[in-house]
């Protein structure tokens, strides 16, 4: 019962006090961009495709981090957008961005993933298990593939993008560690 309760409070927390502040943030365009020192954009394609969820929720729950999942589409900009301008940037700051397994799942992709359960499937069909509604949308999972905290939906800005998505991790990684 104590798990349910830190994730509840978890989820309360981050969906009450950070949610609030999400259309804000979104609000101020150029807020933060004044605080940035080169204008050098990372190349796009430098997140890590999965496609073994069973191998990759192994990794994790040997580092006791969580995954950090991007939904995305080939022809979504904002998919490229927020890989170049937030993941790709956290990515090269160190191996994975604050001890997550930082990974991405095209939609198109051909190649049949393996699930946390083993099973093959087509990439679209795991991506719909997550029941996200939007491209690109960002999910922290458990090393069994259950959301830690509420999935991160859309992209626009990266002005306050990156403190929100700095909490969520916080909160998912702090929740994994009250399970283990």
């Amino acid at each position: 019962m104590k798990r349910r309760t830190d994730l509840r409070r978890g989820r309360r927390w981050l969906t009450g006090g950070l949610a609030l502040l999400l259309p804000l943030a979104l609000s101020l365009p150029g807020a933060m961009a004044a605080g940035t020192t080169s204008d050098a954009k990372p190349p796009a394609g430098t997140i890590e495709e999965v496609h073994d969820f069973q191998a990759l929720g192994r990794e994790a729950a040997a580092h006791r981090v969580p995954i950090l999942l991007m939904i995305a589409s080939e022809d979504c900009h904002y998919c490229e957008r927020l890989e170049e301008e937030v993941l790709a940037p956290m990515r090269l700051d160190g191996a994975d961005p604050r001890d997550v397994l930082l990974r991405k799942l095209t939609l198109e992709d051909s190649a049949p993933v393996r699930d946390f359960q083993g099973q093959r499937v087509s990439a679209e069909e795991m991506a719909m298990r997550f029941h996200y509604s939007v491209t690109p949308t960002l999910f922290l999972l458990d090393p069994e593939g259950r959301s830690l905290v509420p999935p991160i939906a859309g992209y626009t800005s990266p002005d306050f993008y990156p403190a929100y998505l700095d909490q969520a991790i916080d909160v998912a990684r702090r929740l994994l560690r009250r399970r283990g």
